[in-house]
């Protein structure tokens, strides 16, 4: 999709480059033995060298982190940053093994099954949070939602056909990655159970302060981090390779490969997922293959034009940048 524009950076985001910044500045002084910390363009030359050992998601990361820090802390070093900028993600691996990379972009049926068994044990023995991270897992896989817009969502009435609609504030809005602020999908196929379990959902995540935002993100991954190791310490799961790498973005995975599963058009995907671009999901998420079962919500016929008008305006803007004077006012 045509992109002229330089999407903003959250501040989130920022603190994230500056700590990976620091974190490698560190790194490689301690490898070379250095007794202060590495100047910038030998941060960058240590972090080309070793390039070949990272996944192309870590080298992409660790990429954007060192030009970010470099260009807002140490905008002298220009040669440095146009170095970085040469240095592409071609030829790396597209799984890493220790690194973001390895994280799975499906959940098989075999290790849901024994991840549900997990958590209902769990919680039965008392375990606080393994009754809610089930209810996010599955609404998960129901609705495609990320594991932050559950703190940040609702059900509600669709204005012009009185339908059922959950809706989500998109957490890739602030930084220009999304389909508008807000996306709404209808939720009125779901049966009783199903509808239940989104409710169940929302009501543990019904949080307005990022910092409980962020408390309730890190108490669910922890769950499903300590119920994957205790169901394999205590043989209540069995294969411990088929549960590596699942995380609660795992299950948002999942959705996308059975929303392909169910719609061959892009722009019904991205709608519901929350992308003003239809190819971020077929390059970035679940593969068709993967997926399982058909979907039964679908998105709001807003939702749905809002993704069809950022392409359409992020291409006049493009052809306009080509040739001057095109789409301009009358």
């Amino acid at each position: 999709m045509f992109n002229p524009k330089k999407p903003s950076i959250r501040e989130d985001t920022k603190a994230s480059y500056t700590k990976r910044y620091r974190q490698l500045q560190a790194k490689f002084t301690r490898e070379v033995g250095a007794k202060e910390l590495l100047d910038p363009d030998e941060v960058v030359a240590n972090l080309i060298v070793q390039k070949p050992r990272n996944a192309m998601r870590t080298w992409r990361h660790y990429k954007a982190a060192a030009i970010y820090y470099i260009e807002t802390f140490h905008p002298e070093y220009e040669t440095a940053i146009e170095q970085l900028r040469a240095e592409s993600s071609r030829g790396l691996k597209a799984r890493g093994v220790t690194t973001s990379g390895a994280k799975r972009k499906t959940v098989p049926r075999a290790s849901w099954e024994g991840i549900i068994k997990v958590l209902e044990h769990r919680g039965l023995r008392g375990h606080r949070h393994s009754k809610a991270l089930l209810a996010v897992l599955k609404a998960t896989l129901l609705t495609g939602l990320r594991p932050n817009e559950w703190c940040h969502s609702e059900e509600g009435v669709h204005d012009e056909t009185g339908r059922d609609v959950l809706r989500v504030r998109n957490s890739k809005h602030s930084n220009g990655r999304a389909n508008g602020e807000y996306r709404e999908m209808f939720i009125d196929e779901l049966n009783a159970v199903e509808r239940e379990t989104v409710q169940s959902a929302l009501a543990y995540c019904a949080v307005h302060a990022e910092d409980e935002e962020l408390q309730i993100r890190t108490a669910l991954k922890n769950e499903l981090t300590y119920a994957i190791r205790w169901g394999i310490d205590h043989k209540f799961l069995h294969e411990r390779e088929d549960f590596i790498g699942i995380t609660l973005y795992s299950f948002r995975h999942q959705f996308i490969a059975d929303a392909k599963l169910t719609f061959t058009d892009p722009v019904l995907i991205s709608s519901l997922v929350g992308h003003n671009s239809t190819k971020t999901a077929f390059e970035h998420y679940g593969r068709r293959r993967n997926g399982r079962n058909a979907i039964k919500v679908t998105p709001t016929p807003e939702s749905v034009e809002a993704v069809q008008k950022v392409g359409l305006e992020t291409y006049r803007e493009f052809v306009a940048s080509r040739r001057p004077g095109a789409f301009s006012p009358d």
